[in-house]
């Protein structure tokens, strides 16, 4: 121990701005950046989702499931922009969810189209 000036945390850089905050947490905690994505994926589906259900009493999965997809997506492709924030694997995986879910849209078949 150094007297009074010993930290058992070293306190992020804030000087550059932040991007390297940023950059520095994705070290720390490495579902960072993962769990973020998650977060917008289901804030978008479960508002839609919730929303839909509450005005016309039926939700339409498929759509709200690509629209939280897409919403993750670009978000993961502006993370991408800074250096060593997202990775090309999480981002191969989200491109793979969201073809998935445009794929379960393009598939669905609604009550009407009887």
């Amino acid at each position: 121990m150094s007297g009074i000036f010993y930290y058992l945390y070293n306190l992020p850089n804030a000087t550059t701005g932040v991007d390297d905050i940023l950059v520095q947490e994705q070290a720390a905690v490495p579902y960072f950046v993962p769990l973020i994505l998650f977060f917008v994926f289901l804030v978008v589906f479960l508002g839609g989702v919730v929303r839909q259900k509450a005005r016309t009493g039926t939700a339409d999965y498929p759509i709200w499931a690509l629209m939280g997809c897409l919403s993750a997506f670009f978000t993961a492709l502006l993370m991408s922009v800074i250096q060593g924030l997202v990775d090309v694997a999480l981002l191969g995986v989200v491109i793979f969810i969201t073809i998935f879910s445009a794929v379960w849209f393009l598939l669905d078949r609604k009550p009407q189209e009887n």
